[in-house]
């Protein structure tokens, strides 16, 4: 590894502080959390979340998609923590997730 050498820009023990965050640094949460936000029509699911939760009824007609398409979408943003779905009889309504508005607050200032 690189400590073997002393040719850093940084000081040997910064250096040794970067080594333990590689080694610490269990990223997978964060990998499903961008992968799942790296379709445009998620990103667009989530900032409309924003301003209401929605029925999968009112997505559907929003994107005017196939409905199993969006819930596979759907699927994708739950299964990575951004929001959570409450059933009422026929109707399933999606809300962001604590995480889920903090990754709005990103997208917003992107606006």
């Amino acid at each position: 590894m690189a400590s073997q050498s002393n040719d850093y820009r940084v000081a040997p023990e910064t250096m040794a502080d970067l080594e333990s965050v590689l080694e610490r640094g269990d990223l997978e949460v964060a990998l499903e959390i961008f992968e799942a936000l790296s379709d445009e029509r998620r990103l667009k699911v989530m900032r409309l979340l924003a301003e209401s939760e929605l029925c999968v009824c009112d997505l559907v007609a929003l994107f005017d998609i196939e409905y199993s398409k969006l819930s596979y979408h759907l699927k994708v943003l739950k299964e990575s923590g951004l929001v959570t779905a409450d059933r009422d009889g026929n109707y399933v309504t999606y809300q962001p997730t604590e995480c889920g508005n903090e990754v709005i607050d990103v997208i917003e200032q992107f606006e």
